[in-house]
């Protein structure tokens, strides 16, 4: 399990640590992180974390799954 945070107050940040604790050995990374692409190659399983905005998942982050859905 991976778990991807995007955050900009650091609260999804600190969601995904508390909830990723529950799981021993599962690791984070934030969604701008330069290795992120090759690490979810060697995850079965997905946590996202990120604020809601207007109702919504935040653009950059709906941008990045449309542009690595084919890994």
């Amino acid at each position: 399990m991976i778990g991807i945070y995007f955050s900009g107050t650091g609260n999804s940040k600190y969601a995904l640590e508390t909830f990723l604790r529950e799981y021993n050995g599962s690791v984070m990374f934030s969604i701008e992180d330069e290795d992120l692409i090759e690490q979810i190659s060697y995850h079965d399983e997905i946590i996202f974390s990120y604020p809601v905005q207007y109702s919504t998942i935040p653009k950059f982050l709906s941008d990045f799954v449309h542009n690595n859905s084919k890994i």
